[in-house]
């Protein structure tokens, strides 16, 4: 089994409960921490002494406080965890629900597990860490029932699911461009924005943005 796991959960209740269920699993060190922050200085710490984390387990939201925050979201988290740490195994813990999303999880953040927060106990993420570390990916079975649904067979990528969160914030196309460019998306100018916007409508059958925005929050994309 897994010797070191790291823990990103802001509500400290959850984070004592999982590690509750993690010991378990004879699992010798399990590590809190509320911040996305700190979770990263503690990937990094581990990896400079030489005794890295195997598997990093994080909630996607974390509330506000009066703390001033690099990253403020699990799925930051992931991304510059991955960076360092290409490797690390990471499991998402959390009350996220919309198919699109989860699934861009999987296939650009590569996550190797998710488990559903809604589920009110902590049984699952026990046979999540197993399933991985027995080198699966972990997917809970209404999931895969949900991915493999008809319904929810549009392929989206990050950046177009990034712009769709945009345009439902009310960013005029000129105002996601440079959204774009401040995150070296590729295709950042006005007219690949315009054109994946049309390729947008044209895939969910949208006559305008706002009812591309629509069509996106009923079909669980943002």
């Amino acid at each position: 089994m897994f010797q070191k796991v790291l823990i990103a959960e802001d509500h400290g209740l959850t984070g004592t409960g999982l590690r509750g269920r993690l010991l378990d699993l004879s699992i010798p060190d399990i590590q809190v921490v509320y911040y996305c922050d700190d979770a990263l200085l503690r990937i990094k710490a581990g990896m400079r002494k030489g005794n890295p984390f195997e598997v990093l387990i994080t909630d996607l939201s974390f509330k506000r406080d009066y703390r001033n925050r690099r990253l403020t979201s699990g799925e930051a988290l992931i991304t510059e965890v991955r960076k360092l740490q290409p490797h690390i195994k990471i499991v998402v813990y959390s009350v996220e629900h919309r198919i699109g999303k989860i699934r861009a999880l999987y296939d650009d953040l590569k996550i190797d597990g998710f488990v559903g927060k809604e589920r009110k106990d902590f049984n699952e993420i026990h046979t999540a860490i197993t399933a991985v570390f027995e080198g699966n990916t972990y997917i809970p079975e209404s999931l895969r029932q949900a991915l493999r649904s008809a319904e929810n067979q549009l392929k989206l990528d990050r950046q177009d699911i990034y712009l769709l969160e945009l345009l439902a914030k009310g960013l005029k196309q000129e105002e996601i461009a440079h959204s774009f460019k401040k995150r070296n998306y590729s295709g950042s100018s006005l007219r690949s924005i315009q054109d994946r916007v049309g390729k947008l409508k044209i895939i969910f059958g949208a006559k305008n943005p706002i009812h591309l925005v629509a069509k996106a929050i009923e079909r669980g994309f943002i």
